[in-house]
């Protein structure tokens, strides 16, 4: 879900979901029970179907040939709902998945691998969590790494205020978006429950500098994920505490609170 060259504009453009190619005519199937909220023209998005499951969950299938279901329909989980095409803004026949829940959007490679949707309080690769994907995507390059860097660095000692954005004070979140939205890694704007949903969980002994650590119960909240920063490597991060400083990850508070590494891509 990057940002992007977009493919007939030529425009930086934020990618909201994943693009699967595959042959004109495969089936598509329905990645959870729902019901059918839109079936039909789309715009850019060609021949579309949105599938809700009533509880906050929404899957977006786009440049479809042929659509086999209409709105209002109830459909399950693995059922055929429309066919592999090329409608709307495409170069060429794949599948346009989105995952949204709750208003945020999803990493849609971890959620479909799992069906997590970064509701679960149990922390990746513990029992009774999911497991940490063979493959969680590249690392962040040097280069990225670096532009990151620089960036987060311009902040330090700068003071927490739970809810700011910047750029003179910020709260977990507000930090870690500004960073890797000014540095150019990935605009994006959210909470840190956001943040673990846009990425995908990472093992501690595979977390490699940039990528993002998570904790949870730092406050009262619905959300599983509570508390955001940068990983740096060593055991260290760089974070909105208070102020915004570097921290060990291993002090007592926050091995206590330690959910999971993940990995923007």
């Amino acid at each position: 879900m990057p940002w992007r060259v977009h493919p007939i504009s030529g425009e930086k453009d934020y990618h909201k979901g994943i693009d699967i190619g595959m042959p004109a005519g495969t089936e598509i199937l329905a990645a959870h029970d729902g019901r059918v909220t839109l079936a039909g023209d789309g715009g850019g998005y060609g021949l579309v179907a949105v599938l809700e499951d009533g509880k906050g969950l929404v899957t977006k299938y786009a440049h479809c040939s042929q659509l086999l279901v209409s709105a209002g329909q109830e459909v399950k989980k693995g059922e055929v709902i429309a066919k592999v095409g090329s409608t709307g803004n495409s170069t060429g026949p794949h599948l346009h998945f989105e995952v949204i829940y709750n208003n945020q959007y999803l990493n849609p490679l971890f959620f479909s691998e799992t069906g997590d949707d970064g509701s679960d309080r149990i922390p990746p690769g513990q029992a009774g969590g999911v497991e940490f994907p063979a493959y969680p995507g590249a690392p962040m390059g040097s280069g990225a790494y670096a532009a990151l860097m620089e960036e987060a660095q311009k902040h330090l000692g700068k003071p927490y205020v739970f809810g700011a954005k910047g750029p003179d004070k910020f709260d977990c979140s507000g930090f870690v978006c500004w960073s890797l939205s000014k540095s150019g890694v990935r605009n994006i704007a959210t909470n840190a429950q956001g943040l673990y949903n846009a990425s995908t969980p990472v093992s501690r002994e595979n977390a490699q500098p940039g990528d993002l650590i998570f904790f949870k119960g730092t406050y009262s909240t619905n959300n599983t994920v509570t508390h955001v920063g940068i990983y740096i490597g060593n055991g260290q991060m760089i974070h909105a505490g208070k102020p915004v400083q570097y921290a060990s990850i291993d002090t007592r508070y926050w091995t206590e609170h330690f959910y999971s590494f993940g990995r923007i891509n």
